[in-house]
């Protein structure tokens, strides 16, 4: 099986929260943590966009939140200043989030054998201390964050590097991950890490709760026709 995968894809290419750390819902909670003092509906609604709105840039759920759920005048200088309270509440938890199971192992399987990259909607340079931190960032062969959105920093990767969409997968937690792949005609493995009732990916999608065994997922995509 694994001289069939090396033959076959060009990259892998991973989501950090909820793929590689266990680390979404703790993400998710910070965020509702600002709009706690809300009233229940509105409290609701926030909850509900953030449980579906994984894989976006803070900025942008701070926006979403604050102009389409509570209704509020935004500016960007309110957004910055929402965004870097969370990047000081959160930074420092994420780093000490236990690693999805079966993420460290698969890494130090493949490093060397096939290009490992991490893109992820966190700002760059928070993304990359936290790697660092942790001891991972010699596991990737580059350490990718916002901005770019999802969709675009995937092009621009596949392009940089000059990797071959229709040989590369994306893994990832959310549909902005899955929508990234497709808009990008890569494969994908979606990862429902926190016992999500509903997948938000499409039927036909290969799916698994980490990342134990992550070959035999990589395996099926070379028998989807």
């Amino acid at each position: 099986m694994p001289d069939t995968l090396e033959s076959r894809f060009d990259a892998l290419v991973f989501d950090c929260d909820g793929v590689i750390l266990d680390s979404a819902r703790l993400k998710r909670s910070t965020f509702a943590d600002f709009y706690h003092d809300q009233p229940p509906a509105l409290y609701q609604a926030v909850l509900a966009y953030l449980a579906r709105g994984g894989g976006q840039p803070r900025d942008v759920k701070f926006h979403h939140i604050e102009a389409h759920i509570l209704g509020r005048p935004v500016d960007d200088k309110r957004i910055r200043e929402l965004s870097t309270a969370f990047a000081e509440r959160i930074e420092a938890q994420v780093a000490e989030t236990p690693a999805l199971p079966g993420a460290v192992a698969f890494l130090e399987r493949w490093r060397g054998r096939l290009p490992l990259y991490l893109l992820s909607a966190t700002p760059q340079a928070e993304l990359r201390r936290i790697i660092v931190a942790r001891g991972l960032d010699a596991l990737f062969d580059d350490v990718l964050g916002a901005p770019p959105d999802k969709v675009s920093g995937l092009r621009n990767l596949l392009d940089y590097r000059n990797h071959e969409p229709a040989r590369t997968v994306m893994i990832g937690d959310s549909y902005n991950d899955y929508r990234a792949a497709r808009s990008n005609g890569t494969h994908f493995v979606g990862i429902l890490s926190d016992g999500a009732e509903h997948s938000p990916f499409p039927a036909h999608a290969v799916i698994q709760p980490n990342l134990v065994d992550l070959e035999a997922s990589l395996a099926r995509l070379l028998e989807t026709p």
